[in-house]
């Protein structure tokens, strides 16, 4: 069996039984290349979701062809992200007489494109469409708020390495108020402190939400290595502080948040910003 992804051949997957199988290796590398497998068509016939079993019951050695048709995970979230601020524009404008129409457009909205959100987006979209259900006076208002929120991800998704770079300019502001956590816990200045780390959380999930893309456009940061750490090796050993650290805020431990911010967080993020800063194009 012949396998193509966009009309171009690639390879089989050595071993496999069955199309799915090769299916499944395929979906693997896409995904891999920030690509997802929008159709498939057997020997020419486009293959709906109903037809999806026979590829389980089709010998890889066969004879025929399956193109698997893909498109960019960034394009699918461009399009969503536009099309979620186009609505939320709406809502923040419209009067009693448009909610009808806002409603459909938002279940509409919620079928076609809830796959491509987080699972922080969908909460907010949630509670967005509660609001909505119950009427514009508190839609309306949450819509700029959220114009705002999704407006930062569709940079993100739009200009990685902007974002990058942002975030890098962001630590370098925030990187002092870090510092500063321990005597802060210690002084009664806990608000500050805590202040300082939910932006500090904020901003290594913003990393780590663009640095996938980033990585895909320029193989330095793909190569890339903080310390004597690959990347991969070195978020692995961060999410290790980071859980102890969401334990520290649950059990209200006040030194461990401190000795976490001055002692493991703040040199780690210094150590990868120093990195990126040697290789961002």
């Amino acid at each position: 069996m012949d396998i193509t992804v966009n009309g171009k051949p690639t390879s089989m997957a050595e071993g496999a039984a069955n199309l799915a199988e090769i299916l499944g290796v395929v979906d693997e590398r896409l995904e891999a290349a920030g690509l997802i497998i929008t159709a498939l068509s057997l020997n020419g016939a486009e293959l709906d979701a109903d037809r999806l079993s026979e590829l389980a019951h089709t010998p890889a050695d066969g004879p025929g062809t399956l193109d698997v048709r893909a498109e960019s995970v960034s394009a699918f979230r461009t399009e969503a992200l536009r099309t979620l601020l186009a609505l939320l524009d709406s809502a923040s404008k419209a009067g009693p007489e448009a909610l009808p129409a806002l409603r459909q457009a938002w279940s509409t909205y919620r079928t076609s494109f809830s796959g491509l959100h987080s699972a922080e987006e969908l909460s907010f979209l949630d509670a967005f469409g509660t609001e909505l259900d119950s009427g514009l006076a508190d839609a309306s208002g949450s819509a700029g708020k959220l114009m705002s929120f999704f407006g930062e991800r569709l940079s993100e998704v739009e200009d990685p390495l902007g974002s990058l770079r942002s975030a890098s300019r962001l630590f370098t502001g925030l990187a002092p108020d870090l510092a500063e956590v321990p005597v802060r816990m210690q002084t009664g200045k806990d608000p500050e402190a805590i202040r300082t780390m939910m932006l500090t959380v904020e901003l290594i999930n913003k990393i780590v939400r663009v640095l996938p893309d980033v990585m895909r456009l320029s193989p330095e940061v793909a190569a890339l290595k903080v310390g004597d750490a690959a990347l991969a090796d070195f978020f692995d050993g961060f999410n290790k502080i980071l859980r102890e650290l969401a334990g520290a805020f649950e059990a209200k431990d006040g030194v461990l948040i401190g000795d976490l911010a001055e002692y493991e967080i703040l040199p780690r993020l210094e150590s990868l910003f120093a990195a990126l800063d040697g290789v961002l194009p």
